[in-house]
């Protein structure tokens, strides 16, 4: 990839969305720790996660994210495929954890279940960026291995 090819701005718009997402996720965790801001304002951020979530699924659904990788590595479209039939099922469950923290009850339990909730979705969530991420390494290491 050429420093300013389209390819190479998209990687770097992905590495900084990648970035945010996990700060979001610590403040998000944070919050649920300390119990030190009011709950709409975890509201507020659980809904930020879930809009988040949406636009950084397509940043990677567009732009040839895996599509260039596959090219190098047509084995690994399977992985790939059922990869991103989870983005859909993911925002989901985003939107459903603001369902459910959005609902009335006493402040201890919500602050338990929310962070319980929370915790699980997020190593979900980072399973799956793991699993992306190891499939483009595998992509771009047989590739390399190629030209060798």
């Amino acid at each position: 990839m050429q420093p300013d090819s389209p390819e190479m701005k998209h990687h770097r718009k992905l590495l900084e969305d990648h970035q945010a997402l996990k700060e979001l996720l610590v403040r998000i965790e944070q919050a649920l720790e300390k119990r030190d801001i009011p709950i709409p304002e975890v509201g507020k951020l659980l809904g930020e996660l879930g809009d988040r979530l949406v636009k950084h699924f397509e940043l990677e659904e567009q732009g040839g994210y895996f599509a260039e990788a596959l090219l190098q590595a047509p084995r690994l479209v399977a992985r790939a495929n059922d990869l991103l039939a989870q983005h859909p099922k993911m925002c989901t469950q985003a939107d459903r954890l603001l369902e459910l923290a959005a609902a009335e009850g006493n402040a201890d339990d919500w602050w338990k279940k929310t962070r319980e909730r929370f915790l699980a979705f997020k190593e979900e969530l980072l399973k799956h960026e793991s699993k992306e991420d190891g499939l483009l390494q595998e992509a771009y290491q047989q590739d390399l291995g190629a030209n060798d």
